[in-house]
This record gives C-alpha cells, structure tokens and sequence, in this order.
C-alpha cells in the first residue's frame, strides 16, 4: 500500500463528507464539513460508538479495535469496535450495521444492538485535530470473524473486561479519550456485571 497516496486519498474524503451539527441537547443546528468539525475547537456533531461484546464462560470480553495511523484524529490509539461521524439522513443502529462491516468486516443485524446512552465530550489531538460529539454509546453481543479495513483499523483483539479496566489503569496513554470514558460509565459497565 501506498501510504502517502493513501493518506491523500482519505484526506479528501473527509474534505467531502458533512456532518450533522448539534447542541448539548441533540437539537440539530445544521449540516458542517468533517473537518470544521474536528480543527481547533471544533463544532459539536452527532457520532456514536459502536461496542461489541461476547460472554466467555462468566466472564465478558470486549472487541477493541487500533485505530489506523492514517486517520487524522488519535490515529494508533485503542477503542471500542468502531466509531464514526453522523451524516445528514442516517440513523445509528442502520449506520452502525454497515459502519462496522466497512471498519473491521463484522456483519451482525440491527436486532443485536441497543442504543445505550447519549454522552457529550470534547477531546484535544495534536496538531489542531480534536473531537467535539455528542456520543451514542451503541452495544451488541456478537461472535465471529473479522476482516480488517486497514485503512480504519491497524489491528483488533477480545480482551476481557477486568483485564482492561487493569491495562487502562497501567496505559491510559493508549487508549483514545471516549474510549476511556465510556469504559469508566455506569450505564456502559452495567452491561458487564
């Protein structure tokens, strides 16, 4: 792979992708460019996280994906199975279906996943890049293989839950910072108790 062609190439497509704007109160605001969105300060848009799990014996593992060192924002960083940017006209669990089959090559059905709570943050990158979203915190048990899209995700593992909660005590650097606070969530850990 050509990693500079890449990046250009992945360079426009956000230059030509829209995002829905909204305030605190997921009241939309209008339509914004993905990367207005996410320079400097950035504007507040609507995203969600998608989180897939399995039940291993009595305990639960998580499927985290790297994210890829081209994306623009916390590239190289773990997080949840994937994430992504509400355009105009989408709805999250339909979106959140083809999302993670274009990210890590799952295919699960709209009936697996639940729309778990809305969270709104705000995170600083380096080089001007940052996160501003009002976050859907989406979950879903599924089971299966995966087919990584390298260029959204560099790799992907299962780790247990205890085991992670311990590795982002030990590593937070490496973790992304809506990863941390979804992981850190009652609503989320009540999903694993």
């Amino acid at each position: 792979m050509n990693l500079r062609k890449t990046v250009e190439e992945v360079d426009q497509k956000y230059h030509e992708r829209k995002v829905v704007l909204v305030d605190e109160n997921d009241n939309e605001l209008g339509i914004g460019g993905l990367v207005e969105a996410h320079r400097e300060k950035g504007l507040k848009h609507r995203a969600f996280s998608l989180q897939l799990y399995r039940q291993v014996g009595d305990k639960f593992e998580l499927l985290l994906q790297q994210r890829a060192e081209i994306k623009p924002v916390f590239p190289k960083y773990w997080a949840n199975t994937c994430c992504y940017n509400m355009a105009p006209g989408e709805k999250y669990l339909e979106r959140a279906v083809s999302r993670v089959k274009e990210e890590v090559g799952v295919e699960v059905g709209v009936e697996n996943l639940r729309e778990l709570y809305k969270f709104s943050y705000e995170a600083d990158d380096i080089e001007g890049w940052c996160e501003n979203e009002l976050d859907n915190v989406v979950v879903g048990e599924w089971s299966g293989d995966l087919q990584l899209n390298l260029e959204e995700a560099m790799d992907a593992k299962w780790v247990e839950w205890d085991e992670l909660n311990n590795d982002i005590k030990e590593g937070p650097e490496k973790y992304a910072p809506w990863f941390k606070m979804i992981v850190s969530d009652s609503r989320f850990c009540s999903v694993f108790e």
